[in-house]
């Protein structure tokens, strides 16, 4: 597939029949042919608008996180655009239709149509009016990320926060702001994205609390 000239593309080597091959049999699935075509030109990209679309090395990772095969049967997911937003085709070889769900709501009823052809989406760089469907009530607000108890992993567990939330702010204002609580470690994330992530933390006191208190 010859891709288009897109701000930011970032390519990967093609994928073999045998890696695409692997993941169909590990996921017991049969990936649609127009995903397919794309990994066979870069097995897996990304663009300077946040767009991913997952590689082989990756995509099995990327739906146990998401727990597709639980909220969402018969569906893959194949990219996010990196704001808490993920793109979803329905399996199969002659699929090509692109959905896009909530990170934090991966029930199918809830999904909105991005395209019906995959490859034509791909072709004219990816477009989608995403504020539209922010306006249309299908995703969640941004939130705030707060630390409200100081993680009995010092350190440690903060580090473990900006890796997980994959934030900027340096280890030295983490740790000085965890002795001065609650503390806002970010003032806006997209909700859905956090609302999955905060699973990770286990037991390190962080709350998500809407943008406006």
């Amino acid at each position: 597939m010859r891709l288009p000239k897109i701000n930011g593309l970032v390519l990967m080597p093609s994928a073999s029949d045998n890696e695409i091959l692997k993941v169909e049999n590990q996921m017991n699935t049969k990936l649609p042919n127009s995903y397919k075509d794309i990994i066979k030109t870069s097995n897996g990209l990304s663009t300077g608008e946040g767009i991913l679309i997952y590689g082989t090395q990756d995509i099995i990772e990327r739906n146990e996180n998401w727990e597709t095969q639980i909220y969402a049967p018969g569906y893959i997911a194949i990219g996010d655009d990196s704001g808490g937003g993920v793109f979803i085709m329905p399996q199969g070889e002659e699929e090509k239709k692109v959905l896009i769900s909530d990170s934090g709501d991966m029930t199918p009823e809830h999904f909105e149509l991005v395209t019906s052809d995959f490859t034509i989406w791909v072709k004219s760089g990816f477009l989608i009016n995403i504020d539209k469907i922010k306006e249309e009530g299908s995703w969640s607000n941004n939130c705030k990320i707060v630390l409200i108890e100081s993680p009995d992993g010092g350190l440690k567990d903060l580090l473990k926060i900006k890796s997980v939330f994959g934030l900027t702010i340096s280890a030295a204002d983490l740790l000085k702001g965890s002795k001065n609580l609650p503390y806002i470690i970010e003032e806006e994330f997209p909700y859905g994205k956090a609302k999955k992530l905060i699973e990770k933390l286990e037991d390190i006191k962080v709350e998500l609390r809407d943008t406006k208190q």
